[in-house]
């Protein structure tokens, strides 16, 4: 008997920083076999309490796109936090990546089975995220150094600040 993942497309989580606070993801899609590309979006938030509906994420302010692996979905270390609605996975594409700096690496939309590649200037593929499978931990580290780089002192919660200019909004309960 398979087991059902507990996450699907179009599902937004927040992923804990190694210091202190989260930041939240949106599931782009998923291949069944672990493999996840995803959405991460800037501006700490020191809780979760309180945190209603999500929406406006705009997927070109993300802070870091990557394929990672979904052991902290699949144990519980990153809380799935809803479903984006409406979802609309075209509004999500599985983007091109850039291996080696020099190479650009597409992925079908559906299977995410490896489709292209192509060599290019290394000046032509600065604009696109890296290839590869980041770890759970591999992103929670990275995560928190982009988010650190990013921060100011008001940037510790939802509200005001820490969520404007990127790339998201939220509601509250």
């Amino acid at each position: 008997m398979v087991k059902a993942l507990p996450y699907k497309s179009g599902d937004v989580f927040a992923v804990p920083l190694r210091d202190f606070g989260h930041v939240l993801g949106v599931v782009a899609r998923m291949d069944g076999r672990g493999v996840v590309p995803g959405y991460f979006f800037g501006g700490r938030i020191s809780s979760l309490d309180g945190l209603g509906k999500l929406y406006e994420f705009d997927p070109s302010s993300a802070i870091h796109v990557c394929r990672f692996g979904d052991r902290g979905l699949l144990q519980g270390r990153w809380a799935i936090l809803g479903e984006l609605d409406p979802w609309d996975s075209r509004n999500w594409p599985v983007p091109t990546f850039r291996r080696n700096g020099e190479i650009l690496v597409s992925y079908d939309d559906s299977s995410l089975a490896l489709v292209k590649e192509e060599r290019v200037v290394p000046q032509v593929s600065d604009d696109y995220p890296n290839d590869g499978l980041e770890g759970a931990g591999f992103v929670e580290i990275k995560l928190t150094r982009l988010v650190s780089a990013l921060s100011r002192p008001d940037d510790l919660g939802v509200a005001g600040s820490a969520s404007e200019g990127l790339g998201w909004s939220a509601g509250f309960d």
